[in-house]
């Protein structure tokens, strides 16, 4: 091999290993966000469900206890 072939060629390899690497981070990184938004949209989903669950409680003890105030003033 030439000497002037060793140095454009070790700086293509790291380059090109450089290159990868980014390239692997990008895909972990995308892969991660897939998840979170995932996640992000299983969170919104239970909050919805237990604050209709909270609330339907809520309303529930509202009336029991409208229905026994209203029968012990009679």
């Amino acid at each position: 091999m030439k000497k002037e072939f060793i140095f454009p060629l070790i700086v293509g390899l790291v380059l090109g290993a450089l290159v990868m690497v980014f390239w692997q981070f990008n895909a972990r990184l995308n892969a991660q966000m897939t998840k979170v938004s995932q996640l992000e949209q299983a969170t919104a989903q239970n909050s919805k469900a237990v604050t209709d669950i909270v609330s339907f409680i809520q309303q529930a003890t509202n009336q029991a206890g409208a229905a026994q105030n209203t029968g012990a003033t009679q």
